[in-house]
């Protein structure tokens, strides 16, 4: 798909195509998708639109696999194809098929539109961590030691991160603070960045999030760039407002 008299994509027909390119990176050796992948390297408003497009696919894909079906519905489905009689004769009777699956069809929407969706605890988490950022957190304990910081947390029955990588414990450190988020006691201790922004480490057990699977990669959710990992039990969450190249020369 060409436009133009240099036969070169614009923004908006590149924006037109990458619409369609899948979150999962499935698209990226597709030869369809190449000069739109291109240009969204090198045109900065692009790469903003296109990173936007990708995280809200990634949530919406997220949440979709986070529906069960109802409890019953295989029952439910049964019991619809029993009561649709099927002829024994030598062919099959599609349109009673057709009929039986569309009534399962419709009575599995009827009951997921009675089922309020689950939510997605690590956006919660997100959003009560730093409901109090105004912009800086408001913290228990000023401190520039990693090791009172971390001592502090402990005295308050709250947890710390199992282990840190060298580079993080050579960041200065400007304080902590401990919380609890649903009943489960947590931490947060504040890092600070060569390029002048804060690395924020939020710490809480994983019971915090019910089971459910812990997101991957480096996420944008709002003005924030976010990582969550797991270790020892324990879930850390790092915040920061920095350009994401910075967070990754720390953050793994």
């Amino acid at each position: 798909m060409y436009l133009g008299s240099a036969d070169k994509f614009d923004r908006e027909s590149a924006k037109l195509l990458l619409s369609a390119y899948r979150s999962n990176g499935a698209d990226a050796q597709d030869p369809v998708f190449k000069e739109a992948l291109e240009l969204a390297e090198i045109d900065p408003e692009l790469v903003r639109w296109f990173r936007r497009e990708r995280d809200f696919d990634q949530m919406i894909s997220s949440k979709l696999r986070l529906i069960e079906p109802p409890v019953g519905l295989e029952a439910a489905i049964l019991a619809g194809l029993r009561t649709t009689s099927i002829p024994r004769h030598r062919f099959i009777y599609w349109p009673a098929i057709a009929a039986a699956l569309v009534f399962g069809l419709l009575l599995f929407w009827q009951m997921m539109l009675n089922i309020p969706p689950k939510q997605d605890r690590f956006i919660a988490f997100h959003s009560a961590a730093l409901a109090d950022f105004k912009p800086l957190p408001r913290l228990d304990l000023l401190a520039s030691n990693l090791q009172e910081t971390q001592e502090f947390i402990e005295t308050k029955a709250a947890p710390t991160a199992p282990a840190l990588p060298l580079a993080i414990v050579a960041l200065p450190i400007t304080g902590c603070k401990t919380f609890v988020w649903e009943g489960q006691p947590g931490s947060l201790t504040c890092f600070k960045l060569p390029g002048g922004q804060l690395l924020h480490l939020f710490v809480i057990h994983k019971n915090a999030f019910k089971g459910q699977p812990i997101p991957t990669g480096f996420r944008i959710i709002g003005n924030w760039t976010v990582k969550f990992s797991e270790s020892n039990g324990s879930v850390m969450m790092w915040v920061s407002r920095a350009p994401v190249e910075e967070i990754k020369q720390f953050v793994l």
